[in-house]
């Protein structure tokens, strides 16, 4: 033996240095001898050192004790070291049967509670028991633990990317399971029941959330529970690495076989915030046909959880909205060259405390191109921006394809706020496919105002800005008579006659002489006697009105009622019949009122409004969206 060895190599060497002595004699030391029939019994690595057992599962364990000696039976006494509270009940001897060198003793604890860990310690002693240069343990510690399973009263939410990682092609979806924990010690543990088990029904609850798994065929084994456990690796349980136990899920598909899922060797999942996350490839799916890795795998421990971490918006149109309530509310679409009836709708913030929220600054125009479908854009009143999110589908088709819009490259968004009170909202909206195919790109309009829009006479009175012809000109309406008004700033007019009718809020003009005009100097002037006529669609009208009111947006522009649609000034020579020509010609004419806070209005939005085609949608195929262009998705908070 080892230690014999030892002891003799030592007594040599005191032998060697004693020689030299003669004051000493020569002394050899002897290790202590085996005593006959001794039984060499140890007890081998492979005992457990910990046993965590279900409640359901005997109150037992075994221990093994072995010998180094095979013939012959003997009865080996044990000692117990350890017993926390007493709870165990050890065998007085472990016995072997002659021929046997391994034999199990059985311990059993019978009142040992549930959620508490009880520690044993068994040793064996004696010259008879123990080689004295035996190198197996003649102790053998070991703890038990009856896991205590309490309820968790709220299910949990499991989205699971196992069966996506084994190529199956599903989609991962949310879906309740019930939980229950343990505590054990240094560590926090959870069972989660019939994981897998079908759904009941196909449709989610309100918060997106389905009652069970997918369907599987052959199907699920339901003749018993099938639990899968994951332990979170700290005491607290609220945070840190986390392991899932491999195990059966109760299911198969196809002809592979029973499905088995579990962490990777090393591989961890984390918990933070009361969801556990598994990254992709830190779980692997087993069955007959091999090992796959698994997508990210999700668990949430609270629905308040779930929802927090599910707050992106992924439906403009599911999202809960509240009236924005006002008089006023108008939608212009060049794309379709109407005007519609429009409600204001403000997101409902459901992730308040986040700062970040998508829900903050979030707007909405409902049923706005088709039922069902509408608008969502964010407008931060602070710093005036307006983002419109990408790629929103809104219900109809054009060419047999489905329609989406996206904030436009070309036309920006923006909000004014008109002298009038009356807020302007202009949404650059690039209409495409799914594909990127542009099929129109148009600055659509919606008017709100609080309260109703009214006009009096004293609004058509005042400084004006003509445009539509050739240049803006600085006009101002006056009131010669009552509701009779005089317009003068218009290049080759002096005065310009007009009529203001208090009942239809209208004002119109109808041919007219106007003052000489004199073109020219000295010998080269020339008189021409200066006559108004109505632009129609026909041509010329000496006798037509040109009819104006207020739109939307405060300015005076031609009323749909309207025969005329703009206005020609042609001057005749007074000394030549044949010399005669335009002197002023504008054929869509607006007149822009010359206020402080209107100074910001773009001037092209009554252009564009007056010049929409009202025949139906304007849409062409327009080749695609620009994927190397980093577009702005970013939301105004």
């Amino acid at each position: 033996m080892k230690l014999n060895r030892i002891i003799k190599a030592f007594s040599l060497l005191l032998v060697v240095a004693f020689a030299a002595c003669s004051d000493f004699e020569d002394t050899e030391l002897l290790s202590p001898e085996k005593p006959a029939g001794n039984q060499g019994v140890f007890f081998p690595t492979t005992n457990v050192t910990a046993h965590e057992l279900e409640p359901t599962d005997p109150t037992q364990i075994t221990v093994k004790v072995s010998r180094t000696v095979s013939s012959g039976a003997a009865s080996i006494p044990l000692v117990v070291v350890t017993n926390d509270e007493g709870v165990f009940n050890v065998p007085a001897t472990a016995n072997f049967a002659d021929g046997e060198t391994e034999t199990d003793v059985v311990v059993t604890f019978p009142n040992a509670g549930e959620g508490v860990t009880y520690k044993l310690v068994i040793a064996v002693e004696g010259d008879q028991s123990v080689d004295p240069y035996g190198e197996g343990a003649v102790s053998v510690a070991t703890q038990v633990t009856r896991i205590k399973w309490t309820p968790v009263e709220n299910p949990f939410i499991y989205r699971d990317g196992t069966f996506q990682g084994a190529g199956w092609g599903d989609n991962s979806r949310p879906m309740y399971v019930y939980a229950e924990k343990a505590q054990l010690g240094a560590s926090v543990r959870y069972r989660l029941k019939n994981v897998y088990k079908p759904a009941t029904s196909s449709t989610p609850d309100a918060d997106g959330v389905y009652n069970g798994f997918y369907s599987f065929t052959p199907g699920f084994d339901s003749s018993k529970d099938w639990y899968t456990v994951i332990e979170i690796h700290s005491a607290a349980g609220t945070s840190g690495n986390v392991s899932m136990f491999t195990h059966q899920i109760g299911s198969e598909r196809s002809t592979y076989g029973k499905i088995s899922i579990g962490s990777k060797a090393g591989s961890f999942g984390t918990l933070s915030n009361n969801k556990i996350t598994f990254p992709a490839g830190t779980l692997l799916f087993y069955d007959d046909d091999g090992s796959y890795n698994a997508q990210q795998t999700l668990i949430y421990l609270t629905k308040e959880a779930y929802i927090k971490d599910n707050m992106r918006i992924t439906d403009y149109n599911d999202v809960e909205y509240v009236e924005v309530e006002g008089e006023l509310g108008k939608y212009e679409t060049l794309a379709y060259g109407e005007t519609w009836d429009r409600t204001l709708y403000k997101a409902i913030d459901i992730d308040s405390t986040n700062v970040a929220s998508e829900y903050k600054n979030l707007f909405y125009l409902a049923d706005l191109y088709a039922e069902g479908y509408g608008l969502a854009f964010y407008y931060d009143k602070t710093s005036g921006k307006v983002t419109i999110p990408e790629s929103q589908k809104i219900g109809t088709k054009v060419f047999g394809q489905d329609l989406y819009v996206s904030q436009s490259d070309n036309n920006e968004s923006s909000v004014v706020v008109n002298y009038k009170g009356t807020s302007i909202y202009t949404f650059g909206l690039t209409f495409h496919f799914s594909d990127g195919t542009i099929v129109g790109d148009f600055a659509e309009t919606f008017f709100y105002s609080e309260e109703a829009l009214t006009y009096t006479k004293e609004d058509f009175l005042g400084e004006f800005t003509l445009i539509g012809g050739s240049a803006p000109a600085d006009v101002e309406i006056a009131e010669e008579s009552p509701n009779s008004f005089v317009i003068t700033g218009i290049s080759r007019a002096e005065e310009v006659v007009a009529e203001f009718s208090p009942e239809d809020q209208t004002l119109s003009i109808t041919p007219q002489e106007l003052a000489d005009v004199t073109l020219g100097e000295g010998e080269d002037a020339a008189t021409y006697n200066a006559v108004w006529y109505t632009q129609t669609p026909g041509g010329l009208s000496a006798s037509a009105a040109l009819e104006f009111e207020f739109d939307l947006r405060g300015n005076l522009i031609v009323s749909e009622s309207s025969v005329g649609t703009g206005f020609r000034i042609i001057g005749y020579n007074v000394e030549d019949e044949d010399d005669a020509g335009y002197l002023n010609t504008n054929l869509n004419p607006a007149f822009i009122p010359v206020v402080a806070d209107a100074e910001e209005l773009e001037l092209q939005s009554s252009v564009s409004l007056r010049s929409a085609n009202k025949s139906g949608a304007n849409f062409s195929i327009q080749g695609k969206i620009s994927k190397d262009k980093k577009r702005n998705i970013s939301r105004a908070f």
